[in-house]
């Protein structure tokens, strides 16, 4: 399988980026997403597709070996800067059909692939630090709220 990524659009410094339209053909022929993303932001919003690991990136170092050496991975996190470094890391301990989703599921959602949304799990609110589940109260409503 030696390759697998060569064919992709975009390549910077050696390390193949899948744009989330080539996924699809990938996932088809053989590849695996690996979702370095916590548990909090996958449960918000999550890639809708059904081979798909989850790896927490900052549980790369002491679990990285639980994944599969012989199946193309594809790489993602939200908006592509971990999922680099993940595939450096993954590279450099002997992983060398790793690739990295350009954009993350930020860029994955733009371009109108499926994801999965927990409307519980969605957060609003006027700023950081008032954000509440969609069915609470509005912080802007709440007559004790001073921001």
């Amino acid at each position: 399988m030696s390759g697998f990524f060569n064919h992709c659009k975009l390549q910077i410094g050696g390390i193949p980026y899948v744009l989330p339209g080539e996924v699809s053909g990938l996932l088809a022929s053989g590849a695996l997403m690996v979702d370095l993303r916590n548990e909090v932001e996958v449960s918000m919003r999550a890639f809708a597709v059904e081979k798909i690991i989850y790896l927490w990136y900052q549980d790369l170092n002491d679990r990285y070996e639980e994944l599969p050496k012989d199946t193309p991975l594809i790489l993602a996190d939200a908006v592509g800067l971990r999922s680099k470094e993940a595939l450096i890391f993954l590279k450099n301990h002997g992983y060398n059909n790793v690739a990295s989703l350009a954009g993350g599921i930020a860029d994955w959602e733009k371009d109108g692939f499926p994801v999965k949304n927990d409307k519980d799990q969605q957060m609003n609110g006027p700023c950081m630090c008032m954000l509440k589940p969609p069915h609470q109260k509005s912080p802007s409503s709440d007559s004790s709220c001073n921001p």
